[in-house]
This record gives C-alpha cells, sequence and structure tokens, in this order.
C-alpha cells in the first residue's frame, strides 16, 4: 500500500479520508489547506521540503483541483513522487471499480481532457526552456503527447455518442412494450446498491468505501404482476467537479431517462447536512438534465438513527417539495433490515401505474 500525505480543508476532511482510503493509500499525515495558496505549489514552501525529504511519503494528494502550473513545478520539486488533486484522485478510484467498458472509456476520456492542459503549458516551458518534456523527451517529445491526447479524445468521444444513441434507442423499446424504469440515486454510502439489492433479491456488491457502483445495473422486477426496470446508478460526491460531470453523462443519464426515481438520502446525517445533501442532490439532477419526474424519497439507515426520526421525516418533506416537483412520497425505511420496504414496493408500483 502507497504512503500519502493529504491536504484538505476542514469541511471534506472526513470524506477525503474515506476516498483516500478507498483508493487504497496509506494517510500518514494530513495537513489543512493552505488559506492563502502558494502561487508556484499551491501548498506551503515548508511543508513541501518536508514532504521532498520524507521517503516514506511516496504520494501527494491535495482535494482542491490544482491548477497546471502546480502540477508541473510540484513534480519538479518532488521527482519520484505521484502528485493528485481532488479530480485525479476520483478518477483513480473510478478506475478501480470501473466494471464496463463504458465505464473504463469514460475514465479514461475524463483523464485525458484533466491531463491535456497540463501537457500544453508544459509544451510551453519547454519552448523557452523552462521544463522538459515528458520523459525528458523535449518540445518534440511533448508535441507528439498533445496530438496523441487530442486523437484519443475525439475517438472516446465520438464512441461514447454512439453508445448514447444506442441506450436512448434500448429506453425507447422498453417504453414501446410499456415497462417503466425507475432509478435510484443518491450520494455514495447512502445504501442505494443495499436498497436495490434489497427489491431485487441479487447480490450487487456492497461496501463502506466510497464508488462501489461505477457503472450502472439494471434488473427487471415485478410488483402486483407489473414489470418494472430499476436501474442502480453512480452515486453523487459532494462538491462534485463539472469535469467529471461531463465526462460520465451517458452512466448519470441513466437517471435522466428513467420515468421516476428514488432519492436515496442517509437518516445519520446531522439535520445541517441532510439539508445540505438535499440541496446538492437536486442540483445535480438539475444539472443532468432531470426535470419534472415524480421521485420518490427513501429516508435510508433509519435503523440507525438516534433522536427523533419523525423530525427529520418532516424536514425532508417540507425542504424536498420546497427544492422539487413532484415529490411522490417521503418514505422512511432500511434497506439493511428490510424495514418499510412493502410500503415501498407497494408506492413504486402506484407510481409506476400512474405513468401509463
Amino acid at each position: 500500500m502507497k504512503s500519502a500525505v493529504l491536504f484538505v480543508s476542514e469541511e471534506f476532511k472526513e470524506e477525503a479520508i474515506a476516498l483516500v482510503e478507498g483508493a487504497n493509500y496509506k494517510i500518514v499525515r494530513i495537513y489543512k489547506l493552505p488559506k492563502s495558496p502558494n502561487v508556484k505549489f499551491y501548498i506551503q514552501y515548508d511543508k513541501l521540503q518536508q514532504i521532498k525529504n520524507d521517503e516514506e511519503i511516496s504520494t501527494l494528494i491535495v482535494f482542491e483541483q490544482l491548477k497546471p502550473r502546480h502540477f508541473i513545478n510540484l513534480r519538479k520539486e518532488l521527482k519520484g513522487k505521484e502528485i493528485l488533486d481532488k479530480i485525479l484522485l476520483l478518477l483513480e478510484i473510478f478506475a478501480l471499480h470501473a466494471g464496463s467498458k463504458e465505464a473504463k472509456m469514460q475514465i479514461e476520456l475524463a483523464r485525458l481532457k484533466y491531463e491535456l492542459p497540463i501537457i500544453k503549458e508544459t509544451y510551453t516551458k519547454s519552448k523557452i526552456g523552462e521544463q522538459q518534456g515528458p520523459l525528458g523527451a523535449g518540445t518534440y517529445g511533448v508535441e507528439s503527447t498533445i496530438k496523441f491526447y487530442k486523437r484519443r479524445i475525439n475517438k472516446l468521444m465520438k464512441e461514447l455518442e454512439n453508445i448514447k444513441a444506442f441506450k436512448e434507442k434500448s429506453i425507447e423499446s422498453n417504453k414501446r412494450n410499456n415497462i417503466p424504469s425507475v432509478g435510484i440515486v443518491g450520494y455514495t454510502n447512502s445504501g442505494k446498491t443495499s436498497l436495490f439489492n434489497s427489491l431485487t433479491g441479487l447480490t450487487q456488491k456492497v461496501d463502506t468505501k466510497l464508488f462501489t457502483t461505477m457503472s450502472p445495473k439494471r434488473y427487471a422486477l415485478s410488483i402486483n404482476n407489473r414489470k418494472i426496470m430499476l436501474v442502480d446508478t453512480v452515486g453523487f460526491i459532494r462538491g462534485i467537479p463539472p469535469q467529471i460531470v461531463d465526462a460520465f453523462f451517458v452512466t448519470l443519464s441513466e437517471a435522466k431517462y428513467s420515468d421516476a426515481l428514488i432519492l436515496v438520502i442517509d437518516s445519520m446525517f446531522s439535520e445541517n447536512l441532510l439539508i445540505e445533501t438535499l440541496q446538492s442532490s437536486f442540483e445535480i439532477l438539475r444539472e443532468i438534465g432531470v426535470s419534472g419526474k415524480p421521485i420518490l424519497v427513501a429516508l435510508n439507515k433509519i435503523d440507525k438513527i438516534d433522536g427523533d426520526l419523525y423530525k427529520k421525516l418532516n424536514l425532508i418533506e417540507k425542504l424536498s417539495k420546497e427544492l422539487y416537483s413532484p415529490i411522490f412520497d417521503v418514505i422512511p425505511i432500511s434497506a439493511l433490515k428490510r424495514t418499510n420496504l412493502e410500503l415501498l414496493r407497494e408506492r413504486i408500483y402506484q407510481l409506476t401505474t400512474q405513468l401509463s
């Protein structure tokens, strides 16, 4: 296991630690992000020197989006050590859990698009003699790399467009066959896959690490003799970078093209975090084009909740209806203990019947 030093704000500390450990790094030190980032390196210069001289540390992770110049200067200063910012860390986790060819293509596209400006700036500096190109190849080597990146990006974009077109035809076919689709959406680790398993009787991988579900899982289940296509989608994260949303459009579009949605919310969150999670969930759904679809909100993990469940339930119902319409219902459940799952199944049936 590679050892890493992590720079992160207090606000995202818990999430960042879960992500870094989910990417199989051992965190040996944690520092707060600087209030005034260093122009050249982003992190504080004295901390940089400590990392440089510490042979135990193999990776520097900055849980923020770095600029190309930061990467170039950090790589020059920390030769032999890996440099990751928030986006590259997320893409590394995605790559670890990618199951389908489509997911792997999306990850590669996002990585190439993100790295291209870094390569271009390296090219600019190599022309004026400030920076050697990748692998010491000089200006010609960087030019070749840029051309390769552009060709590969164009190819991947065309292939993903073809997948998108094929999926849309498949979805239209399901609609002609009168099979409604219901997408399960929500934040990573909210219990989406546990709910999918409980409703379908399947055993999709469930993990406390973030991003267990990397490509959507589909299963046709029968409720009161009505066939319904259930889809377990990729989870959201707080402050998801636009580059990730764009690159994962095809996967996230499972939610856009579903006839209805189940939004899973973790009831163990504090009231403030519940409010923040709801607001950002509906914001992400709007960003990917979800509008006017009925949503069933499932308040999950009620078996682990301390305090007033009904207070949280009322808060979720009131705020959901303020943020989005139509909200079909808000139901407290435990996917793991199967609490209220029959009620949820009945409400899914009623919802899909109204869609016909």
